[in-house]
């Protein structure tokens, strides 16, 4: 009888310490999914570009949904060209984070740094870049298209407010005028380049491949960075050409609007005449 007694107490020992270890190994697991789940992960996106924000309207929702929804904030700034078209928007497979500063008369720029999800959240971080006066009162706005399959509560975070000098290229030099110079050639002696810059926004760009071909004149507006010392000559028929300013020259720098090195490098200003 004692027997029986000592074994029955023995397994619900048993029983007692196996429940209890099972019970903790499912609360570990448990934590560490929840752990997992809000680990942040990268999500994708893609810019829109060639829209405009209403003159009406003074907040944007963190998420749209619709295409009803969006144009009751947007407009499309279509302009002539094969890329002057608005970037698509599919809203039956994607939606659309937008965010957007108070307007004003100074030159601001907004740029996305990352976009993440953890658990439920979806965080949106992007950049407020301040420069200087304008003339002109405008609205910046930033809008990126994300896909469906990417569900949650849309967050927008601006990470830093940068204040640009005032003092740059663009209002402490002479920078308007004519540029003259021989840049670099691939296949060629030198390609022989002419750029004049003009008050109004407007530049005038002649080239000559030494040795071969005739003359090439193009025309268009340029852009200022909101730096103030990089300048986009804008050309429907031909890629971004840009060129950093500085005292008596300017400098062509590679597409992505970095200075071109090596050996070479010397070569790539053209001098103001």
């Amino acid at each position: 009888m004692r027997a029986l007694k000592f074994l029955g107490t023995l397994l619900l020992v048993l029983y007692l310490f196996v429940g209890c270890n099972f019970k903790n190994q499912k609360l570990k697991e448990s934590k560490e999914e929840v752990n997992e789940m809000k680990e942040p992960v990268t999500v994708t996106y893609k810019v829109a570009s060639k829209y405009f924000i209403k003159n009406d309207v003074d907040e944007l929702p963190n998420k749209i949904n619709s295409r009803e929804e969006f144009e009751k904030y947007f407009g499309a700034a279509a302009l002539m060209g094969k890329d002057g078209k608005p970037t698509a928007i599919d809203f039956e497979k994607e939606y659309v984070i937008a965010v957007t500063v108070k307007a004003s008369n100074k030159s601001i720029e907004l740029q996305p740094i990352s976009l993440t999800k953890a658990g439920e959240e979806i965080n949106f971080d992007y950049s407020v870049t301040e420069g200087g006066e304008t003339r002109y009162t405008s609205q910046p706005v930033l809008i990126i298209i994300v896909s469906n399959k990417t569900e949650g509560n849309v967050n927008t975070n601006p990470i830093k407010t940068v204040v640009v000098d005032e003092h740059n290229a663009k209002n402490s030099l002479d920078w308007s005028g004519k540029y003259e110079g021989v840049l670099p050639c691939a296949d060629c002696e030198g390609i022989k380049t002419t750029i004049q810059l003009k008050d109004n926004g407007t530049y005038t760009m002649t080239t000559k491949y030494i040795g071969e071909g005739e003359e090439e004149t193009v025309e268009g507006r340029f852009k200022w960075d909101i730096a103030g010392t990089v300048i986009t000559l804008l050309n429907e028929e031909k890629e971004s050409y840009k060129l950093k300013v500085i005292e008596g020259a300017i400098q062509k720098l590679d597409i992505e609007g970095k200075e071109i090195t090596g050996e070479l490098a010397q070569l790539y200003f053209l001098q103001k005449k």
